[in-house]
């Protein structure tokens, strides 16, 4: 448990270097076989974020159920490293697919902490329903900009063919949350 505490420290602190324009980011990443498997520990430090921000959602008079929530983040989490094998294969960069997911895995985490945090800025009282809607606008790109960065610095492509290779995975993590929103919401019975 220990080994996966400092590894989740480096993969957090090389995603930050990453993402921030820093050096020496990709350096901090265990990009074999063994660190591919372990990167997937990273659930463990996102899945405490995504419940504060449902607990948040809650309380903010948000009506999705935990079910459904945790469905999709799961759902996601899954989606990605399937869809990357598929987006490395179009790209041609299949010798950096574990590289991909390792900084990716360890990437999503602050985007699970950016949510929190604007939602515990409204719940605290510091910002107000509108200012919040505004602040997932800006998220909106912030993730795009995320996924592409960490594309570009791992697979080693240009940076239009890093963008549109991160799409896939992109698009299809949009697709599995509306695919399990609508199951389950069809499977709900009307209400009154």
């Amino acid at each position: 448990m220990i080994g996966l505490v400092m590894e989740g420290w480096r993969g957090m602190v090389g995603a930050l270097r990453l993402l921030t324009f820093r050096p020496g980011g990709e350096a901090m990443f265990d990009v074999s076989l063994r660190g591919f498997w372990r990167s997937f520990g990273a659930i463990l430090f996102a899945l405490p974020l995504a419940a504060l921000a449902h607990i948040e959602r809650q309380h903010l008079g948000t009506t999705v159920s935990a079910q459904t929530y945790f469905l999709i983040f799961f759902g996601t989490w899954l989606s990605f490293p399937l869809t990357a094998a598929l987006a490395v294969a179009i790209a041609g960069a299949r010798k950096r697919y574990l590289h991909w997911v390792v900084v990716h895995n360890w990437g999503v985490v602050w985007l699970y902490g950016v949510i929190a945090a604007i939602l515990s800025l409204e719940v605290i009282g510091l910002i107000n329903a509108q200012f919040r809607d505004f602040l997932f606008f800006l998220y909106g790109y912030l993730r795009i900009l995320v996924h592409w960065r960490i594309a570009y610095v791992t697979l080693g492509l240009p940076t239009i063919t890093a963008a549109l290779t991160a799409t896939i995975p992109a698009m299809t993590s949009f697709l599995v949350l509306v695919a399990i929103s609508q199951a389950l919401a069809t499977g709900q019975a009307p209400a009154g």
